[in-house]
Protein backbone atom coordinates (compact mmCIF):
# COMPACT_ATOMS: atom_id res chain seq x y z
CA UNK A 1 0.00 0.00 0.00
CA UNK A 2 1.24 3.62 -0.84
CA UNK A 3 0.03 7.21 0.39
CA UNK A 4 -0.99 7.85 -3.36
CA UNK A 5 -3.56 5.46 -3.34
CA UNK A 6 -4.42 6.40 0.11
CA UNK A 7 -4.92 10.28 -1.70
CA UNK A 8 -6.65 8.72 -4.34
CA UNK A 9 -9.30 6.87 -2.27
CA UNK A 10 -9.91 10.10 -0.40
CA UNK A 11 -8.37 8.41 2.68
CA UNK A 12 -5.55 10.91 3.10
CA UNK A 13 -7.16 14.66 3.20
CA UNK A 14 -4.44 17.83 2.38
CA UNK A 15 -5.33 21.24 4.38
CA UNK A 16 -5.85 22.08 7.97
CA UNK A 17 -7.63 20.14 10.14
CA UNK A 18 -8.78 19.87 13.94
CA UNK A 19 -8.15 16.65 14.98
CA UNK A 20 -9.85 14.92 17.66
CA UNK A 21 -6.99 15.40 20.32
CA UNK A 22 -7.10 19.04 19.79
CA UNK A 23 -4.30 19.17 17.49
CA UNK A 24 -4.24 21.01 14.23
CA UNK A 25 -2.44 19.64 11.33
CA UNK A 26 -1.69 19.84 7.68
CA UNK A 27 -2.66 16.36 7.11
CA UNK A 28 -6.17 13.78 7.91
CA UNK A 29 -7.03 10.12 7.27
CA UNK A 30 -10.24 9.95 6.95
CA UNK A 31 -10.48 6.38 8.25
CA UNK A 32 -14.53 5.28 6.88
CA UNK A 33 -13.08 5.79 3.17
CA UNK A 34 -10.74 2.96 4.16
CA UNK A 35 -13.23 0.81 5.99
CA UNK A 36 -15.67 1.28 2.91
CA UNK A 37 -12.86 -0.60 0.80
CA UNK A 38 -12.19 -3.96 1.69
CA UNK A 39 -9.28 -4.42 -0.25
CA UNK A 40 -7.41 -1.56 1.42
CA UNK A 41 -7.88 -2.68 4.70
CA UNK A 42 -7.02 -6.27 4.01
CA UNK A 43 -3.32 -4.90 2.22
CA UNK A 44 -3.04 -3.08 5.18
CA UNK A 45 -3.80 -5.65 7.59
CA UNK A 46 -1.87 -8.14 6.03
CA UNK A 47 1.68 -5.51 5.67
CA UNK A 48 1.27 -5.28 9.53
CA UNK A 49 0.89 -8.90 10.30
CA UNK A 50 4.06 -9.35 7.94
CA UNK A 51 6.24 -7.15 10.50
CA UNK A 52 4.88 -8.72 13.83
CA UNK A 53 7.63 -11.12 15.17
CA UNK A 54 4.42 -13.04 17.52
CA UNK A 55 1.23 -14.12 15.76
CA UNK A 56 -0.04 -16.04 17.83
CA UNK A 57 -2.91 -14.46 19.46
CA UNK A 58 -6.42 -15.58 21.08
CA UNK A 59 -8.19 -12.57 20.75
CA UNK A 60 -7.65 -9.10 18.76
CA UNK A 61 -8.93 -6.13 20.75
CA UNK A 62 -10.45 -2.68 18.66
CA UNK A 63 -12.53 0.30 19.80
CA UNK A 64 -15.97 0.48 18.71
CA UNK A 65 -17.33 1.89 16.44
CA UNK A 66 -14.49 2.46 13.51
CA UNK A 67 -11.78 -0.48 15.15
CA UNK A 68 -14.33 -3.18 14.79
CA UNK A 69 -13.47 -3.62 10.53
CA UNK A 70 -9.77 -3.10 11.82
CA UNK A 71 -10.08 -6.09 14.92
CA UNK A 72 -12.47 -8.18 13.06
CA UNK A 73 -9.24 -8.36 9.93
CA UNK A 74 -6.98 -8.81 12.05
CA UNK A 75 -8.43 -11.26 13.52
CA UNK A 76 -9.73 -13.20 10.38
CA UNK A 77 -5.79 -13.16 9.39
CA UNK A 78 -4.07 -14.28 12.29
CA UNK A 79 -6.98 -17.21 12.68
CA UNK A 80 -8.01 -16.10 16.13
CA UNK A 81 -10.95 -14.17 17.87
CA UNK A 82 -12.34 -10.49 17.74
CA UNK A 83 -13.34 -8.62 20.65
CA UNK A 84 -14.87 -5.25 20.91
CA UNK A 85 -13.82 -2.43 23.88
CA UNK A 86 -16.61 0.13 24.08
CA UNK A 87 -16.59 3.70 25.43
CA UNK A 88 -18.57 4.19 28.47
CA UNK A 89 -18.55 7.07 30.99
CA UNK A 90 -15.12 7.87 29.38
CA UNK A 91 -13.80 4.10 30.15
CA UNK A 92 -13.08 1.53 27.56
CA UNK A 93 -13.84 -2.01 28.90
CA UNK A 94 -15.58 -5.26 27.25
CA UNK A 95 -19.11 -5.13 28.67
CA UNK A 96 -21.02 -7.49 26.66
CA UNK A 97 -20.06 -10.68 28.46
CA UNK A 98 -16.81 -11.62 26.28
CA UNK A 99 -15.22 -14.20 27.83
CA UNK A 100 -11.28 -12.68 27.36
CA UNK A 101 -9.39 -13.57 30.35
CA UNK A 102 -5.72 -13.10 31.83
CA UNK A 103 -4.85 -16.47 30.00
CA UNK A 104 -5.41 -15.04 26.92
CA UNK A 105 -2.52 -13.82 24.20
CA UNK A 106 -4.08 -10.69 22.91
CA UNK A 107 -3.18 -7.82 20.56
CA UNK A 108 -4.34 -4.44 20.80
CA UNK A 109 -4.98 -2.55 17.50
CA UNK A 110 -6.23 0.74 15.89
CA UNK A 111 -6.84 2.65 12.87
CA UNK A 112 -4.30 5.63 13.03
CA UNK A 113 -2.17 6.34 15.48
CA UNK A 114 -1.67 10.11 16.33
CA UNK A 115 -1.39 11.20 20.55
CA UNK A 116 -1.91 7.09 21.55
CA UNK A 117 -4.67 7.88 23.85
CA UNK A 118 -7.24 5.45 22.37
CA UNK A 119 -4.47 2.66 22.49
CA UNK A 120 -3.86 3.85 26.16
CA UNK A 121 -7.56 4.02 26.92
CA UNK A 122 -7.76 0.11 25.55
CA UNK A 123 -4.49 -0.31 27.26
CA UNK A 124 -6.13 0.99 30.79
CA UNK A 125 -8.97 -1.45 30.43
CA UNK A 126 -6.86 -5.03 29.41
CA UNK A 127 -4.46 -4.42 32.34
CA UNK A 128 -7.56 -3.70 34.72
CA UNK A 129 -8.31 -7.63 34.30
CA UNK A 130 -4.96 -8.35 34.05
CA UNK A 131 -4.97 -8.98 30.37
CA UNK A 132 -1.74 -10.59 28.38
CA UNK A 133 -1.30 -7.83 25.82
CA UNK A 134 1.04 -9.15 23.39
CA UNK A 135 1.62 -6.60 20.63
CA UNK A 136 -0.22 -3.38 19.34
CA UNK A 137 -1.16 -3.13 15.65
CA UNK A 138 -1.96 0.18 14.07
CA UNK A 139 -2.50 0.61 10.03
CA UNK A 140 -1.12 4.18 9.78
CA UNK A 141 1.30 5.87 12.35
CA UNK A 142 1.65 9.33 12.44
CA UNK A 143 3.23 9.72 15.88
CA UNK A 144 6.16 10.88 15.91
CA UNK A 145 7.99 8.18 18.58
CA UNK A 146 4.63 7.87 20.55
CA UNK A 147 6.06 4.73 23.03
CA UNK A 148 4.24 2.17 24.52
CA UNK A 149 5.59 -0.46 26.84
CA UNK A 150 4.38 -3.05 24.22
CA UNK A 151 5.63 -3.88 20.80
CA UNK A 152 3.81 -2.27 18.09
CA UNK A 153 3.88 -2.55 14.14
CA UNK A 154 2.16 -0.24 11.65
CA UNK A 155 1.37 -1.02 8.01
CA UNK A 156 2.64 1.99 7.39
CA UNK A 157 4.19 5.16 8.87
CA UNK A 158 3.35 8.52 7.45
CA UNK A 159 4.59 11.92 8.46
CA UNK A 160 2.03 14.19 8.83
CA UNK A 161 2.65 17.75 10.86
CA UNK A 162 0.80 18.64 14.05
CA UNK A 163 0.28 21.64 15.93
CA UNK A 164 -0.61 22.98 18.86
CA UNK A 165 -3.38 25.33 18.90
CA UNK A 166 -1.91 28.33 19.75
CA UNK A 167 1.36 28.37 17.57
CA UNK A 168 -0.08 26.84 14.84
CA UNK A 169 1.61 27.82 11.39
CA UNK A 170 -1.91 27.46 9.46
CA UNK A 171 -3.73 29.26 11.73
CA UNK A 172 -1.22 32.01 11.11
CA UNK A 173 -1.21 31.51 7.36
CA UNK A 174 -4.90 31.58 7.51
CA UNK A 175 -5.81 28.27 6.25
CA UNK A 176 -9.19 27.55 7.05
CA UNK A 177 -10.02 25.08 9.82
CA UNK A 178 -11.91 21.76 9.01
CA UNK A 179 -12.80 19.44 11.71
CA UNK A 180 -13.75 16.11 9.79
CA UNK A 181 -14.61 12.45 11.35
CA UNK A 182 -17.45 12.14 13.48
CA UNK A 183 -16.34 12.75 16.85
CA UNK A 184 -18.01 16.28 18.06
Amino acid sequence: MDLKTLEREHVVLKGHFLLTSGLHSDTYFEKFRLLENPAILVDLVTHAIKKMSFRDFDYVLGPTVGGIAVAYEFARQLKCKAAYLEKREDKMGLYRGTPVTSSHRLLIVDDVLTTGKSINLMIDAVTAFNGNIKSIAVLIDRSKETKFDYPIVSAMTVDAATYAAESCILCEKKIPLVRPGGKR
